[in-house]
């Protein structure tokens, strides 16, 4: 039995939908393409079985003229584990990997979706990041409390 894929929001999931919408129905290419951005917008991530490759036709949107140097890839809070780079690298490493990220709604999208309680009204750059190691330090040391 082949194992299975494990598919992101992005490119590959919504060329996964489009060769399965436009496969089983008789939708028209622009209805095909509204549902299949709607699907990947609903889906946080899907196991699948039989995941077709990623080509240039499929990364590509069809129904849409804007250029691909104009679209920007979407933000992935789950890129990297918060906890597991504070672990492995400490406060310091932690402290370069937020440092990549500059806009404050990634920073918060990263901490609404690893579970960080951090203060929403907060606003500057550096304070959310301060933030984010604070609450991650302050995870950690509750999960090691707990295991204690």
């Amino acid at each position: 039995m082949t194992q299975g894929a494990q598919i992101w929001p992005g490119d590959r999931m919504r060329a996964f939908f489009r060769a399965h919408i436009r496969r089983e129905t008789t939708l028209d290419d622009a209805s095909a393409e509204r549902l299949s951005d709607a699907l990947t917008r609903a889906i946080n991530r899907m196991l699948v079985w039989d995941a077709p490759p990623l080509s240039a036709h499929d990364a590509s949107d069809s129904s849409s003229k804007v250029s691909a140097e104009a679209v920007k890839p979407a933000f992935d809070p789950y890129a990297f584990s918060v906890l597991a780079a504070l672990m492995k690298t400490g406060r310091e490493g932690l402290t370069k990997k937020l440092a990549d990220i500059g806009s404050a709604e990634h920073l918060k999208a990263l901490a609404e979706a690893q579970h960080l309680a951090i203060d929403p009204k907060i606003k500057k750059l550096d304070d959310l990041r301060k933030a984010i190691i604070a609450a991650t330090e302050q995870r950690l040391a509750d999960r090691k409390a707990a295991a204690s």
